[in-house]
């Protein structure tokens, strides 16, 4: 039997130091057994770490996110979600406004990303299996975070 490791697709929008913040939480994920995904299609998590300084780049990664959500049409258990200041800056209004975010990650949490993303594949999996609540819990309370709201896939 072939195991298939959880793919992982990283864009960085903005400035230098989001690239280097990038790398940190590519190389984290690669240390947990996720494998590059080459595109956003081929993708089990999707992330995007934004530049808050930059408002083009900011700009470019709602769009893009915005985009991105049909690719639930094909893969509900995608995982989506932004990292870096605009996320810090920008936080639950971030998530109010950008409905169907798993995640939403400053930069103070970047050494949380690994485990926060497989809290939201677990959430992702039950939400689509139909046991939502209980997963969210869980999982909120396993990664020693506020458990949110049935029917809810998002962490901070």
């Amino acid at each position: 039997m072939v195991l298939l490791m959880p793919s992982v697709f990283l864009k960085t929008y903005g400035c230098q130091m989001n690239e280097r913040d990038s790398e940190q939480v590519a190389r984290s994920l690669l240390d947990r057994g996720y494998q590059r995904a080459s595109s956003e299609k081929e993708a089990d998590v999707i992330l995007l770490n934004t530049c808050s300084v930059r408002d083009l780049a900011e700009q470019k990664a709602l769009r893009k996110m915005m985009n991105l959500r049909a690719l639930r049409k094909k893969n509900p258990e995608v995982v989506l979600g932004f990292l870096g200041c605009m996320a810090q800056r920008k936080g639950e209004s971030l998530e109010k406004e950008m409905k169907g975010l798993d995640l939403v990650v400053g930069t103070q949490k970047f050494h949380r990303v690994a485990d926060l993303v497989d809290q939201a594949r677990v959430a992702a999996a039950a939400e689509a299996s139909g046991e939502a609540g209980l997963a969210a819990a869980s999982a909120g309370v396993a990664a020693g975070l506020a458990a949110v709201p049935a029917g809810s896939r998002r962490f901070q």
